[in-house]
């Protein structure tokens, strides 16, 4: 059985929290399996931005955040949610994706096909469920379908169609997956990066292998896409080289 974790950002488990349900429901008769996790039951500390997790590993903070991250790392497939706050998403997925920060340096979700929901009654649904597949971006995950709901059509259940490319991806072999143009030219900026700036990022990259790579694995790419996000990485790397020859000139002049 297919192993999903859910999180719930809300703390009062109602219009998102049913929406995550209704997918359960869903996903259960395709033999998939999901456990919800509502962060407010959680101690989460606020990231305080020592650095410590980027440049020596770990975290300094002791709660429960590293829990809900090691089981994001083993299952195969995540639900992001968050009800619309101010234009965005809750302050405690906030908090919690601040968290994940090392994430955006050495991805460790890679691969793994994420679903985003968010609700509202108001505005910002558009900009709320873009935030979301923004981080699965630069966690590396594979976005796999966004679902939405306002106040214009928020008793509307959720239907199958809505989860079948996150159903799918559950189950397809990576190879056919399609990534799209900005999560390729992301990976791009994280493997320049990565090879410049801290020493932890460099060796983690170099495991696994990526230096070489158009993504973190062999899947479909159109030459169109390949051409755009490797165009793009020459010309980061250009560019990262120049200012770190100033930088190294300036430090030792």
């Amino acid at each position: 059985m297919l192993q999903v974790i859910a999180i719930n950002s809300s703390s009062r488990k109602m219009n998102t929290y049913e929406l995550i349900a209704q997918v359960k429901e869903i996903l259960k008769n395709d033999n998939i399996y999901v456990e919800i996790i509502n962060l407010f039951d959680y101690d989460i500390k606020a990231c305080i931005g020592c650095e410590h997790c980027l440049v020596k590993g770990g975290c300094v903070l002791t709660d429960e955040a590293e829990g809900i991250m090691e089981k994001m790392k083993l299952s195969d497939g995540i639900i992001l949610t968050s009800p619309v706050y101010m234009e965005n998403v809750s302050g405690k997925l906030k908090t919690f994706v601040d968290r994940t920060c090392r994430w955006f340096h050495r991805p460790e979700i890679y691969g793994k096909p994420v679903l985003v929901i968010s609700t509202t009654k108001g505005s910002g649904l558009k900009s709320t469920l873009n935030y979301l597949e923004r981080v699965v971006i630069q966690w590396g995950g594979f976005n796999a379908g966004k679902i939405g709901r306002s106040i214009r059509n928020i008793d509307n259940k959720i239907s199958k169609s809505e989860c079948e490319d996150f159903i799918n991806h559950l189950s397809i072999n990576k190879e056919n997956y399609k990534p799209s143009l900005n999560s390729l030219i992301n990976f791009q900026v994280q493997k320049v990066l990565s090879y410049k700036l801290i020493g932890l990022d460099s060796e983690y990259w170099k495991e696994k292998d990526w230096n070489g790579n158009v993504y973190y694995f062999k899947c479909r790419i159109s030459i169109f896409k390949k051409l755009i996000a490797t165009s793009f990485g020459k010309f980061l790397n250009k560019v990262v080289n120049k200012w770190w020859e100033t930088y190294i000139m300036a430090l030792i002049s």
